[in-house]
């Protein structure tokens, strides 16, 4: 009877038998309760119907673990947050801390390697949460919608967060470097100057060049997937991330070999396209291009960013079951939380460059004003800009 009542030939290619021949969905009707409608009986662990209760309850199980994904990130962000200010907090103390002269080696060498391990508990909780959880989930999904084979019940979707997982990771990286960086400056000015201290410090230089050399590589081809996912607002935060790197092998004298101009002019066309999204990262932006064209270093990376740039990260917690929605690029997302997709967002047409008039050679008086009227709306975005 469910059978006929599901027209499970519909839903399975079966032959005159009964037998499936393959498990490609055809079509999925609305089961309802899944019982029978004579007997009121379940389908529930009835092996015959098993695919068919996956089925309706697969969009349900999504949703469960991109709410788990969401929370989970939360958390992260708020130990990251949390650990950065102890850094920052600490700093001076720390430096008061270390003796100099060859007495104060072990001393040092231990509290160095201390501080620098702050950020290693939520790199390695990051790491493990998405190989552990994140990346089985979206291969198991990707699987999923080629055993369907319709997109009517299950489509591919383009996950961010794969890349919320590596950004947390890389922001750890950074704030890690940074700090080091300048514990690596300390030392240089420890007095009396000793043959051990020096040696520290050497060591510390090649690690941060070793590391910060490692990491920029790595960013490159998480800018390039985020690229290719239509993630706006993570390939900004990916590109400010790494300039920041490479502004820390330039204090150490190191080429990076990254072209900082065209990675700029990058984030600032998508800040300006997508100015719900990428738009929120502006201020950071405008503050390390400054630095950048000043030839210095933010005396904390977390300085250029602002309120608005750390706002997105506890709104993934906030998701409500059956809200879950899809963008036009196929980023999941909150409906209850986010109006619009937070990865992307609306695109706004950039402004088109009009050509220069010669307002000396003009003779229609309203020409004359409509030239003026653009050159000063010209000047106050490039103020801004």
């Amino acid at each position: 009877m469910l059978d006929t009542f599901w027209a499970l030939k519909n839903i399975y290619k079966i032959d005159e038998n009964g037998v499936i021949e393959n498990g490609e969905v055809t079509q999925l009707p609305n089961f309802g309760m899944l019982r029978c409608p004579d007997c009121w009986e379940p389908s529930r662990n009835t092996a015959r119907y098993e695919l068919a209760n996956q089925l309706q309850d697969v969009t349900t199980t999504i949703e469960h673990f991109h709410s788990k994904i969401g929370r989970k990130l939360s958390e992260l962000h708020k130990d990251f947050s949390h650990s950065e200010e102890l850094l920052c907090h600490t700093f001076r103390g720390f430096c008061k801390n270390l003796k100099p002269g060859p007495l104060g080696g072990k001393h040092n060498q231990r509290a160095i390697w201390d501080r620098g391990n702050t950020m290693l508990e939520i790199q390695q909780k990051a790491t493990k949460f998405r190989d552990d959880i994140v990346t089985p989930f979206e291969s198991n999904i990707t699987r999923l919608v080629n055993f369907v084979k319709n997109t009517d019940i299950l489509e591919q979707v383009a996950s961010p967060f794969r890349l919320r997982y590596d950004l947390v990771y890389f922001q750890c990286r950074l704030v890690t470097l940074e700090d080091a960086l300048q514990v690596y400056q300390h030392l240089l000015k420890l007095e009396p100057a000793d043959q051990h201290t020096s040696i520290i410090a050497e060591g510390l230089r090649i690690k941060i060049q070793e590391q910060s050399v490692g990491e920029v590589l790595s960013l490159g081809r998480k800018i390039t997937a985020s690229k290719d996912l239509q993630l706006k607002r993570i390939e900004v935060e990916l590109r400010i991330i790494q300039i920041g790197l490479h502004m820390i092998l330039k204090k150490l004298d190191i080429i990076s070999g990254l072209n900082v101009s065209a990675s700029l002019s990058n984030i600032r066309e998508l800040a300006l396209r997508f100015p719900d999204t990428a738009g929120k990262l502006l201020r950071a932006f405008i503050s390390l291009r400054t630095y950048v064209n000043n030839g210095t270093i933010p005396t904390r990376f977390a300085d250029i960013y602002t309120k608005d740039t750390k706002e997105l990260a506890p709104l993934f917690r906030q998701h409500k079951m059956g809200t879950l929605q899809y963008c036009t690029h196929k980023h999941p997302f909150s409906g209850s939380t986010f109006a619009n997709c937070p990865e992307c967002g609306k695109e706004v047409a950039l402004p088109i460059h009009q050509p220069q008039v010669n307002a000396h050679k003009v003779l229609d008086p309203q020409a004359f004003l409509d030239h003026f009227k653009l050159k000063r709306a010209t000047i106050d975005v490039n103020a801004s800009i």
